[in-house]
């Protein structure tokens, strides 16, 4: 009701502006300076600058208010003796908190040593029919901040805080790949078979063509087919798609980068990571050292590299050596109530929920888990001195939280075929997240793939981290929400 009344008042003096021909809504502003240029200016000089209402107090022939744009906001004073008295009485009787002005006047200071600026003319730009959240509580539901964000934005600082820094680390992460000599591409996100990742993908229709198309859940294997085809080096900012839960971690839709580098492998992947996290830290303006709910964490490099049998063997005390199918590490399984498992899984996805249980969770510092299970890993090339495992690594820091997955990648066409034929005999025992067979894929590798080491690191979740956000959504500026009734 509250919202309602406000609305028909602000709806009122939108008609009494236009019945004073001034036009709500104008195509074109004049600006010399941003609100944080003129702060810096000396008294006395001119300036033009636009911004919108955020606060109005009238004290006799004066009113002070707040002007805000992206970069700061800064103090306007009106005077009842330079606008005149029909002009004065216009503006605060028919403009509200806000609304956008274009202002033209000379930088000053107040008695109270506040940089202002004293107002010559003042036009309105564009008018506001809703009010603003209320200014010192802002918007505080949760839901509500994230199904409206350009008022969380308004409101919580925050909100501008987080979704600048994502910005200033995506534009970090591409002039670090540029720099190195990678090339920056764009491959299918509506594909005829998906791929790359063991994830359950969303599943659309083509009219024209009569077909079902799948939005991507990784790039992974359209990347390769550019190495075999010659590139080096690759790397993509990939919106992905996963039919998944939505949790503290994890949203359908997501951005990753993922990159390819021909003759590398896993252990140069891990230097280059060693490398990169520092400068996507600073360049954030962020430290290395921080606090979280789980302890403090430090990004310093070098990183502990640890195989993931050893975790096994350190936090659920048994080694995986000693299960070696299906049928035993199941029975391991139920023994640890593994919740959420099926009689059905495969022995790699067993291990990774046992692991999930009891390591995951206890790492706070930044860690490569290595050398997973090869049925884990359809991908991944196999360890020489052991085949049972492949060459592969996790970053994983502060609970758990995964930031980046990488491989020396497979480029044995008739081993990957093997491994499709596996995945789909997984899949047709019921487990719906399998990788399906690719054909096209597979004939790529037949014409030869160089060695390559691949990586993917989940943006969300780097900057969840970073800026200690508890939940995944504070990062997403429009994260996925179960619609309003």
């Amino acid at each position: 009701m509250q919202h309602q009344t406000e609305e028909a008042a602000r709806l009122e003096h939108l008609d009494a502006i236009q019945k004073a021909n001034l036009d709500p809504y104008p195509a074109r502003v004049d600006r010399t300076f941003t609100l944080l240029e003129a702060k810096a200016l000396p008294e006395g000089t001119p300036v033009k600058v636009t911004g919108r209402l955020m606060s109005r107090r009238e004290m006799g022939k004066l009113t002070f208010c707040h002007l805000r744009d992206e970069s700061t906001s800064l103090q306007i004073v009106l005077s009842k003796t330079d606008l005149g008295e029909t002009d004065y009485a216009f503006f605060n009787k028919n403009f509200d908190l806000g609304d956008f002005f274009e202002v033209d006047g000379k930088m000053f200071t107040t008695h109270k040593g506040e940089i202002s600026i004293l107002i010559k003319t003042i036009r309105l730009i564009s008018k506001a029919l809703l009010p603003l959240p209320e200014k010192w509580h802002g918007l505080t539901d949760q839901e509500q901040r994230y199904r409206k964000r350009y008022l969380d934005l308004l409101s919580n600082e925050e909100s501008m805080r987080i979704a600048k820094i994502r910005s200033k680390l995506v534009r970090e992460l591409r002039h670090y790949f540029d720099d190195h000599g990678f090339y920056e591409v764009e491959t299918p996100i509506l594909q005829t078979l998906y791929g790359g990742a063991l994830a359950k993908p969303f599943v659309t229709h083509h009219n024209a063509l009569d077909i079902p198309l799948y939005l991507r859940i990784a790039p992974e294997l359209y990347l390769k087919r550019l190495i075999v085809g010659g590139f080096e080096k690759v790397y993509e900012v990939a919106k992905c798609f996963r039919n998944e839960g939505i949790d503290q971690n994890h949203n359908p839709e997501f951005t990753q980068i993922e990159f390819y580098w021909a003759y590398a492998d896993y252990n140069m992947l891990m230097n280059l990571i060693e490398d990169l996290l520092p400068k996507l830290i600073a360049a954030a303006g962020l430290n290395l050292k921080f606090k979280t709910t789980e302890g403090e964490v430090d990004f310093t490099p070098p990183y502990p590299r640890v195989t993931m049998r050893a975790l096994l063997k350190q936090h659920a005390k048994f080694d995986i050596e000693d299960f070696a199918d299906q049928k035993s590490m199941y029975k391991k399984a139920v023994e640890l109530k593994i919740d959420g498992i099926d009689k059905n899984n495969g022995r790699g996805k067993l291990i990774d929920d046992i692991y999930k249980k009891f390591a995951r969770p206890f790492i706070i510092n930044p860690i490569f888990v290595t050398d997973h299970p090869v049925e884990l890993s359809p991908l991944a090339k196999r360890k020489p001195e052991n085949p049972n495992y492949v060459e592969r690594f996790q970053l994983l820091c502060v609970g758990g939280n995964e930031l980046c997955n990488a491989f020396s990648e497979l480029n044995d066409p008739l081993d990957q075929e093997q491994r499709f034929i596996e995945q789909k005999q997984l899949s047709s025992k019921g487990d719906e997240e399998t990788m399906p067979y690719d054909e096209d894929f597979i004939e790529a590798m037949k014409h030869g793939m160089p060695p390559t080491a691949g990586l993917g690191m989940g943006i969300d979740r780097l900057v969840k981290l970073l800026v200690g956000a508890q939940n995944l959504k504070e990062v997403i500026l429009f994260p996925t929400l179960r619609p309003e009734k």
